[in-house]
């Protein structure tokens, strides 16, 4: 079986020391690390404690890119997607392209969010499992919820549920039929620019939280309880990767 369309089925870490980096991920998330050969190069993949990859590292390919995560979005048609994306408002990031593993590409959304489209060449992967050091919800957090939330519709095909947020405003599920798909949101720090962020799952999020200050990484501001969600935080590694860490609700 193949992934699902119109979920996230994979995720890179891009840092400026993947040295560090890994380490921290490790210490971190209790991921392991492996080499895999990637076409004529290497690949690190990140695995969870089930020992199913979640995550690549990876440098940046350009000078001057800060450390960020990639989420990859599995559509049908990279190609089609990529160009419904254009004519809905979006830009080309990286125009499709094949990848040992696959074709992507990588589109922005009006407001500027990066997100890359991927199908898979290997028809029998399928999507990873649940549990801690897995990749729980991706959400696009956006300084333009009307043109972006027009941009996602139009583009993929999801349907939206909404959900009031206390003090936050709304919150739009983005759905596939009856599967929830991701999150779309206002950005909710003045000045910081639209992205897609994504939250690892974990048995103890104020256990890992403490190792991300201990491991040199940064916790933005106090863990939430969250109803009916869970309890949450976002947080980066130590050279500035940001992803949020959470437990969720049973």
């Amino acid at each position: 079986m193949a992934y699902t369309n119109n979920k996230f089925c994979w995720h890179g870490v891009i840092s400026t020391d993947t040295e560090k980096a890994q380490g921290f991920y490790e210490s971190v998330l209790d991921w392991t690390s492996m080499t895999v050969p990637m076409g004529d190069s290497e690949a690190t993949m990140f695995c969870a404690k089930d020992g199913v990859p979640r995550a690549h590292l990876s440098a940046p390919e350009m000078d001057g890119i800060p450390s960020h995560w990639d989420n990859y979005l599995r559509v049908e048609d990279v190609d089609a997607t990529t160009q419904a994306a254009v004519e809905n408002g979006g830009a080309v990031v990286v125009p499709p392209m094949d990848i040992p593993v696959g074709r992507m590409s990588f589109v922005s959304s009006p407001s500027g969010a990066i997100v890359s489209l991927f199908r898979e060449s290997d028809p029998s992967v399928e999507d990873a499992g649940e549990g801690h050091g897995s990749i729980h919800w991706t959400e696009l957090m956006t300084t333009d919820v009307d043109a972006d939330l027009a941009w996602v519709k139009a583009t993929f095909g999801f349907d939206v549920e909404d959900m009031p947020m206390p003090q936050a405003g709304t919150y739009h599920i983005l759905k596939s039929g009856d599967q929830m798909c991701a999150g779309l949101m206002p950005a909710p720090v003045e000045g910081m620019p639209s992205v897609w962020m994504s939250w690892v799952q974990v048995d103890d999020v104020d256990d890992v939280a403490g190792r991300v200050a201990a491991g040199g990484g940064q916790v933005h501001g106090e863990i939430m309880d969250m109803e009916g969600i869970g309890r949450m935080v976002p947080v980066c590694d130590p050279t500035g990767g940001s992803f949020g860490i959470i437990t969720p609700a049973s």
